[in-house]
């Protein structure tokens, strides 16, 4: 059970997102985002990468399959109906 407040945080990382950025749209500190990315890392739901100065993070497949989203990407073929 990943709660709430991290559920909300896998939904935001449709895109990817800076700690600051969750942080303002979670209404949270910085540091409890940071604690929560960590163990959603830890998981496997999300990466993360350094950008500059800006750390990113994002959703991995896992993460989108935790949430019933198919993640993008090359799928089994689906025949077509006609």
């Amino acid at each position: 059970m990943i709660g709430p407040t991290r559920t909300e945080l896998l939904h935001l990382l449709a895109e990817d997102r800076t700690t600051s950025e969750l942080a303002r749209r979670l209404r949270v500190s910085a540091a409890t985002v940071s604690a929560h990315t960590a163990a959603l890392r830890g998981a496997g739901l999300i990466s993360t990468t350094r950008a500059g100065k800006a750390v990113l993070h994002h959703r991995t497949a896992l993460g989108s399959l935790l949430l019933g989203i198919r993640p993008a990407g090359p799928g089994p073929a689906v025949p077509n109906e006609g």
